[in-house]
């Protein structure tokens, strides 16, 4: 290692690397030819390893225009990585930037030199044509099993083929669980680093009867130890668990299946006597900082304010940003003893965790209670025992009804699952294939099946007729959608050599002869380019070009009727939220309870909406959309929340995909033969009404810089719809508003 990188990481507090990070390097981590699959344990400095291999690039002088990508699972901890990196690279000329913002959004990252960001965004980075993408020299992935996750698999398959084979870029995957390590090295033409070293011991075991049997990787016991608390009055054997670490100064999370079962153990546990009155006080300051986070508390803030006040707290994708990192903050200073939360803490918070307990071994799916995998068990258990903030961490499953200590022995010992290809997901294929035409990365029959040749699913499954059957049938919805052109490509005699023969028979038996040609060449169209650039489905598209024709036609036979503009605004309004709420990215859908069946499907046909064959789902889409129509004309949220019974973060982020779906809409209807000015002012309207929840009449001062949907109404009851009733009325202004806000809002204004 060069004297530069190793002065910057003693600057950095690291005197001495550890075990599995002078493993990595003794296999050749500075070559930057050569890429790594490094498997090592969670809190065994994986990250500091893909820091090194950054440095190795951006601190060369002959790499000086070189740019690294550091690409994690989620946005928050790629936020929490900026700031980590930020402070501890730009003293050192490296440009640190996060890009994790809308997939439309036009970002400057030309002049950056480390790109953090996660995998669907820098795959919609990559789709606008980026040129600096050229200046890549190495790209570290964390978590990089998630490759094999149903969801989010595809996209980073995609990704990673595009720019292994591509570009010269110096590939370093990060994992701490991997079952067949060994075939995905292969893949990514990787060295294979796998190592069980641990800076803290993590010990594991089963909780069974008020004692912990802790257990080797044989799965013996080799100690039985019993709980210490003193209150074993309590039935609670989870509350014991809690107390018996609390009161040797540990902090524990306990990993539950599902966000309602995060809230009712947190509601379940009162930690206050074993508090200190100056903890009680700081408690209580959390608590209040979670119920300012709204202007009008909402009960999941309620619940969450009084499990802090006792010293525990639940976290899951309920809770909004905010919320979760007042949660976060305060476990960290392990002023809050206990998380409950769901497995997706697993992957962030760098805490103080002396006991990591899961406390189900299954969760509801749609196909019933299914076993949660043993590669997601681990990552749990591992986040017990931080380095520098636990002597010691302790990984617990906790034997409850339905669970044997056998089953928590399996889960404890042995490999974990391997991981699999996610890439023959329709959806995933479809928006890809898209993508890879739009690029121009593709342009032809012959070069799409290499590329799927190149993937790991081709590498992994070795026989590709499956997946190219379903490209095939993706490749023909693209064409007859008008997404992409494909034409053949004739010999220089004018005949086809690939011109195949089909035979089939028709019902009479009679033999029908057909055509297929081959040799298809691939063309993308502007309205094809567009939706990819959006970075939506494909199939989203077909649904808002269809759902944005039929609109236009109701619109012209209501404009032959005697309605007001705002009555067809509404409409209009209703309708586009109905359509957005069609496309596969508003997925999952609000259930329908059977008893609303009837009031919804009487309102669908009041408002001239025709359900497709799916009735229950076209319901589903309007009552979502009820809850859109709701949010844009500003009632309170906690109703909202009520209503629909849903959790502000789950909410907050249906709004999120709404506003980028409404403006994918928008976009898609500028490049459409359709002239319908109510439609087109509705669009503008509803893109930034989405953004802040509020009416039609807000919008001239939402328009200006810090006016929110509070100040905003505030403003307008006050008789000042605009920025020139501002300028006119600077001192009522002041006076509702304060002197440091109307100042900045009136620079705005003025433009300087």
């Amino acid at each position: 290692m060069s004297n530069r990188i190793w002065e910057v990481l003693k600057e950095n507090g690291i005197k001495e690397l550890r075990p599995p990070q002078k493993k990595v390097l003794d296999r050749g981590l500075l070559n930057k030819n050569k890429n790594f699959l490094i498997c090592i344990p969670t809190g065994s400095g994986k990250t500091l390893i893909g820091e090194i291999a950054i440095l190795n690039h951006l601190l060369d002088q002959e790499c000086k225009s070189k740019k690294a990508l550091f690409i994690v699972p989620l946005k928050a901890l790629a936020s929490e990585k900026y700031e980590e990196f930020t402070k501890k690279y730009e003293k050192y000329g490296i440009k640190v930037a996060l890009s994790i913002g809308d997939f439309d959004e036009e970002e400057d990252l030309e002049n950056y030199n480390l790109i953090i960001t996660t995998a669907e965004k820098l795959d919609s980075i990559l789709r606008h044509g980026v040129r600096w993408i050229e200046d890549v020299s190495i790209l570290v992935i964390d978590e990089i099993h998630l490759i094999g996750d149903n969801e989010r698999g595809g996209t980073l398959e995609v990704l990673l083929t595009k720019l292994k084979n591509k570009y010269n870029i110096q590939i370093i995957g990060l994992s701490a669980t991997i079952g067949n390590p060994e075939e995905f090295a292969e893949w990514l033409n990787a060295e294979l680093v796998i190592e069980d070293w641990r800076p803290v011991e993590l010990k594991k075991g089963i909780a069974y009867k008020n004692r912990i049997l802790f257990i080797n990787e044989d799965g013996d016991i080799v100690e039985e130890y019993t709980l210490t608390s003193n209150d074993y009055s309590n039935r609670n054997q989870l509350f014991n668990l809690v107390v018996d670490c609390v009161l040797k100064d540990g902090s524990l999370l306990i990993f539950c299946n599902s966000k309602r079962k995060a809230v009712s153990e947190s509601k379940k546990l009162n930690l206050k006597k074993y508090l200190s009155s100056d903890e009680l006080k700081e408690l209580k300051k959390l608590k209040e900082d979670i119920l300012s986070v709204f202007d009008n508390p909402t009960e999941i803030c309620k619940t969450l304010g009084e499990c802090i006040e006792r010293g525990v707290a639940f976290h899951h994708a309920g809770l909004t940003y905010e919320q979760r990192k007042i949660v976060e903050e305060g476990f960290r200073k392990k002023l809050i003893k206990v998380i409950c939360c769901t497995p997706t803490l697993s992957m962030g918070i760098n805490a103080p965790c002396r006991r990591a307990i899961l406390r189900d071994l299954k969760r509801f799916s749609n196909r019933g209670m299914v076993p949660i995998p043993k590669m997601e068990v681990l990552q749990c258990i591992g986040r017990a025992g931080r380095p520098n903030l636990d002597p010691y961490g302790e990984g617990i499953i906790y034997i409850d009804r339905g669970t044997t200590i056998e089953d928590a022995k399996n889960y404890l010992t042995g490999p974990v699952e391997n991981i699999y290809s996610k890439l023959s997901n329709h959806r995933i294929l479809r928006a890809h294939i898209l993508g890879l035409i739009a690029l121009g990365e593709i342009d032809n029959k012959k070069n799409l099946e290499e590329f799927i040749n190149n993937t790991f699913y081709a590498h992994q499954y070795g026989n590709t007729s499956k997946i190219l059957e379903n490209i095939n049938d993706i490749i023909e919805f693209l064409e007859s959608n008008k997404f992409i052109k494909i034409d053949y490509k004739d010999d220089k005699d004018g005949n086809n050599k690939n011109n195949i023969k089909i035979l089939t028979l028709d019902e009479n038996n009679n033999i029908t002869i057909s055509h297929k040609k081959g040799n298809e060449n691939y063309t993308i169209t502007s309205i094809g380019r567009r939706i990819s650039e959006l970075y939506i489905d494909p199939l989203s598209g077909k649904i808002i070009i269809d759902e944005l024709k039929k609109l236009s036609k109701k619109l012209k036979s209501y404009n032959s009727k005697d309605l007001n503009t705002s009555d067809l605004k509404d409409y209009c309004t209703q309708y586009l939220l109905y359509s957005i709420s069609k496309t596969t990215e508003m997925m999952p859908l609000l259930r329908v309870k059977d008893s609303e069946w009837d009031y919804l499907s009487k309102e669908m046909l009041k408002m001239d909406i025709d359900p497709d064959e799916d009735i229950s789902r076209s319901l589903e889409c309007f009552k979502n959309s009820k809850m859109f129509y709701d949010w844009v004309n500003e009632v309170p949220e906690n109703e909202i929340l009520e209503e629909y019974g849903i959790e502000p973060g789950i909410l907050r982020y249906k709004v999120e995909q709404a506003k980028w779906i409404l403006h994918a809409t928008k976009e898609i209807y500028a490049l459409l033969d359709i002239e319908e000015k109510c439609l087109s002012d509705t669009l503008n309207e509803l893109e930034i009404r989405m953004e802040y929840g509020a009416s039609r009449e807000l919008i001239e001062l939402l328009k200006i810089k810090h006016i929110g949907r509070s100040r905003a109404r505030l403003l307008y009851n006050s008789g000042i719809k605009n920025g020139e009733d501002i300028l006119n009325n600077h001192k009522r202004v002041i006076k509702l508003l304060g002197k440091n806000i109307t100042d900045k809002i009136i620079s705005c204004i003025k433009g300087y």
